[in-house]
């Protein structure tokens, strides 16, 4: 017997044993607490022994159990309270889920309140605060606990003097937090002082200490960071210096080989600098010579990596997902670089997907998530077989795997604006959802490409509306599931809604539960292309992917299969242009709306030239009728800019496409599909509830008011305005009626786009938020007359379409008109005139609640819009509608 089944040997005996004694102890027996905390230790020592989770989760529930045994003022609370933190955060490190993480930090708080200044474990608990504040700033890139952690680490220290045997530790957090807010914020003085304690730790770790290479290639990176800033040779002649000096560790090395691969870094310099250069050297030192051990060389490799992990001491065991998507990095830069060999570049591909693919048996702590290494090895695997032509088929199967993932990876962080910020600042992959479009079309597969950008786009939506799945599906599979889930969906839905990354205890208990039911996603999850095409049964669903490498239509009908147009070359940097120009003329329009009004005819022309003309085009050889209906589903930053006004359609005209076609745009096809397969009556006349909030900004808003109240005679109407027209005034009254106009103030939160909101009385705001955690199932029509109802800030997460118009559709309306950036006020009365005189007249009233009335009916109001003496081109683009 081995001594490491020696040790699994006796932790199993010792399980066992006290098993055996928790039955001599039963309930209210004084020596019980300590049994059930014997019980939880040794499960917790065979998990890291054998990775299996079961022993994991039993360890949680003791220490839960224990807790109740050892209430407030017994004196090993503490110790129990730190035990279940750390199991909480280590079963965070296997399975990702976040609320374990969120957990885990709040015990540590309750924690270190038990362990006061002089306590002999407050180090011991600020630490555990500190890693729990930083695993979850990697997670949600909120700055503030990347900030408490700092100093949490500083506090650490002045408890930890020279000699203590865990300053090391601290101070190692210490430098990689100041290093990670180098990295976020961009603050020279945090990566200074990051260099500057890394010196000194290194003087507190002498030649021979297992640590000591670790620190050397920290600085090292630090150095090259910094040169990278600030352009001084020195910082990157150290670095080099230090990167020879790591490498002569290899076994094997010589000092020429050393030379060899350092040298080349001081010619590439910027490029190379910035990057692992530890790695990249070594590559080098891989392919230079047969005199090395290859073995020796990767199981060194293996062991420095490990001990680049922030948080890792040299006890841990290097066996992780976390290292080994590094190992790929290398293999990258050498092919790219060296022109190496094939099967070095097939270990790249195999080691990225294997970590894509595998959950790692890790032992003892490794702070990182494996849903984020596993995010980190499939943009790897992408980098490695996007160049190259013969490997697409893999980079498409990276893209797919990185969907799945990524949704996975939302779901297990149930706080939309916890999902929304990881999307923005965390995941970081902007263009992923489009480039596998892309990958998809350039090898033929259109359908496939269809459902990519469906999953990829609105996922934000598409986790919130797949709380509210219907489960006809689901009772056929297992009826008795069915209550359970939907009460529980109930509850997630709520909670998920908050603004507050600390949604407490019922939360935790709450996905607690649902964590069984995570495997039935899929079953309630992704639609395949024949379940999406009947989004298109009242008209063409128009996708475009606009991407950097290539760029295309698809044009979905209901009945065959998507029809392709391929863009110009070039189409996805020449949109960029158009944003960056139209947005900073917006910004600009009170000082010069001329120019505005020049920028936004030149934007509409260039639109109609490289992606409308093409459109309008192939949907008259499909033989679609003039005005029918068609939807718009742009990606990316084209989302952001007025396809449905595009023209003039040929030079010298006054004529735009809304003389040809009457447009819509949907989020995604799902909630095109859901607003049609509603079981909402379009026969019963609406009850409409017109809501107003105006002062001396809107002088015309009570007017505008007016003018809908005239049509009582023609349908119900109730009036909400002024000083009753409050936020839960407003809320309630929506329950009972199927139509909403609103006329008041909208504002957009750059950066903030849940707490986006409507002006109402008293100061209330209505926010984006308070419309999404409505669930209104018989609404179906909603007017915001108000500005930036439609409009994302350009900061914004473009393929997530978040703004006040689409949470309208999300909490229920079948369809919303909206605006794309601010509203003149003199427009309200004369659009709401000319738009529901047509809705109800003598020839429309009985179907004004049909699917496309409203759209037909804000066509003819914009038609009589831009015939009027006066209107400029930017009042009539503003208005737009979504939904059915």
């Amino acid at each position: 017997m081995d001594h490491r089944s020696g040790i699994l040997k006796a932790t199993e005996d010792n399980i066992t044993r006290t098993r055996a004694a928790l039955l001599l102890h039963p309930i209210g027996h004084p020596d019980r607490g300590s049994l059930v905390n014997n019980l939880s230790l040794g499960l917790s020592d065979r998990f890291e022994q054998t990775g299996h989770l079961e022993d994991l989760n039993e360890s949680i529930q003791l220490n839960r159990d224990v807790l109740l045994l050892r209430p407030m003022g017994h004196p090993d609370r503490g110790s129990s309270i730190h035990n279940l933190s750390l199991g909480l955060f280590n079963r965070f490190h296997q399975t990702g889920h976040f609320v374990d993480l969120d957990e885990s930090i709040h015990l540590s708080r309750d924690a270190l309140l038990l362990h006061p200044m002089g306590h002999q474990d407050r180090g011991s608990s600020i630490h555990n605060l500190s890693l729990g504040l930083i695993n979850r700033f990697q997670q949600t890139g909120h700055l503030e606990d990347l900030d408490e952690s700092i100093q949490l680490n500083r506090d650490a220290l002045l408890i930890r003097p020279m000699g203590h045997p865990d300053r090391n530790s601290s101070l190692n957090n210490l430098i990689l937090s100041l290093s990670d807010r180098f990295n976020r914020t961009g603050h020279l003085e945090n990566l200074d002082e990051s260099i500057q304690l890394n010196r000194d730790a290194i003087l507190l770790h002498p030649i021979g200490h297992p640590a000591r290479g670790t620190l050397i290639h920290n600085l090292s990176l630090g150095l090259s960071n910094r040169f990278n800033q600030t352009g001084h040779l020195e910082d990157l002649d150290e670095s080099i210096q230090l990167s020879r000096d790591v490498l002569l560790l290899i076994p094997g090395a010589t000092q020429t080989m050393v030379l060899h691969s350092t040298t080349s870094m001081r010619f590439c310099s910027v490029p190379w600098a910035t990057q692992t250069m530890i790695l990249h050297s070594t590559t080098l030192v891989w392919a230079s010579g047969t005199a090395l051990s290859r073995q020796a060389i990767w199981k060194t490799l293996r062991k420095m990596h490990f001990y680049s992990i922030p948080w890792a001491t040299e006890t841990m065991v290097p066996h992780s997902t976390a290292s080994m998507h590094f190992y790929s990095v290398p293999w990258a830069t050498q092919t790219v670089v060296l022109h190496s060999t094939t099967s070095v570049w097939a270990s790249g591909i195999a080691s990225s997907r294997q970590s894509a693919y595998q959950r790692p048996n890790r032992q003892l702590r490794i702070f990182y998530s494996p849903v984020s290494d596993c995010l980190k090895a499939v943009k790897n695997w992408v980098i490695f077989t996007q160049l190259h032509p013969d490997l697409a088929q893999s980079n498409l199967d990276a893209h797919i795997m990185g969907l799945s993932i990524i949704s996975r990876y939302l779901s297990m962080m149930p706080i939309i604006s916890l999902q929304y910020q990881h999307l923005s600042s965390v995941i970081k992959l902007p263009e992923f959802v489009s480039d596998g479009a892309s990958q998809a079309i350039h090898l033929g597969q259109l359908t496939l490409a269809v459902e990519i950008i469906e999953q990829g786009r609105g996922l934000l939506w598409s986790e919130l509306r797949g709380l509210r799945t219907p489960m006809d599906r689901l009772r056929v599979l297992d009826p008795s599931l069915v209550d359970e889930l939907m009460q529980i969906h109930h509850q997630l839905e709520i909670l998920s809604m908050q603004n507050s990354a600390d949604r407490g205890i019922p939360l935790v208990k709450l996905l607690r539960r649902y964590r069984k039911f995570l495997d039935l996603r899929p079953f309630l999850g992704r639609k395949s292309f024949d379940e999406l095409k009947s989004a298109a049964k009242h008209g063409p669903i128009i996708v475009v992917n606009c991407n950097r490498y290539r760029s295309d239509i698809l044009i979905v009908l209901d009945q065959n299969s998507p029809v392709l147009i391929s863009l110009v070359e070039g189409l996805y940097e020449q949109v960029e242009t158009l944003m960056e120009q139209l947005t900073e003329a917006r910004f600009l329009i009170k000082a010069s709306p001329k120019r505005y009004n020049h920028v936004l005819r030149a934007t509409l022309k260039d639109l109609w030239e490289l992606v409308v003309s093409p459109v309008v085009t192939k949907l008259q050889e499909l033989q679609i009728p003039k005005m029918s209906r068609i939807f718009w589903c742009p990606t990316s930053i084209l989302s952001m800019l007025p396809l449905h006004a595009a023209g003039p359609i040929s030079p010298g005209t006054k004529e735009f496409l809304p003389d040809l076609y009457i447009s819509s745009y949907t989020p995604t096809l799902t909630a095109l599909i859901d607003a049609f397969n509603t079981n909402k009556s379009s026969l019963q006349l609406p009850h409409l509830l017109v809501a107003g909030q105006y002062d001396k900004s809107l002088p015309r808003t009570k007017e505008e008011i007016n003018q809908v109240l005239q049509y009582q005679t023609h349908i119900p109407i109730t009036s909400v305005e002024g000083s009753a027209a409050t936020k839960e005034v407003l809320e309630k009254a929506l329950v009972d009626h199927e139509w909403l106009h609103i006329a008041s103030h909208g504002t957009l939160v750059p950066g903030k786009p849940f707490s986006s909101y409507f002006s109402l009385a008293g100061g209330s705001h209505f926010t984006l938020l308070d419309i999404i955690r409505l669930n209104l199932p018989n609404a179906t029509f909603a007017f915001l007359s108000a500005c930036h109802t439609a409009e994302q800030s350009p900061d914004s997460v473009h393929n997530e379409v978040i703004h006040l118009a689409a949470a309208m559709q999300f909490s229920g309306f079948r369809g919303v008109v909206g605006t794309m950036w601010e509203m003149a006020d003199i427009d309200g009365p004369d659009m709401v005139k000319d738009f529901y005189s047509h809705l109800f007249s003598d020839e429309n009233l009985s179907r004004c609640n049909e699917v496309g009335a409203q759209a037909r009916a804000l066509s003819e109001a914009i038609k009589k819009m831009r015939g009027r003496k006066g209107v400029t081109l930017e009042r009539w683009v503003n208005f737009v509608h979504i939904g059915a």
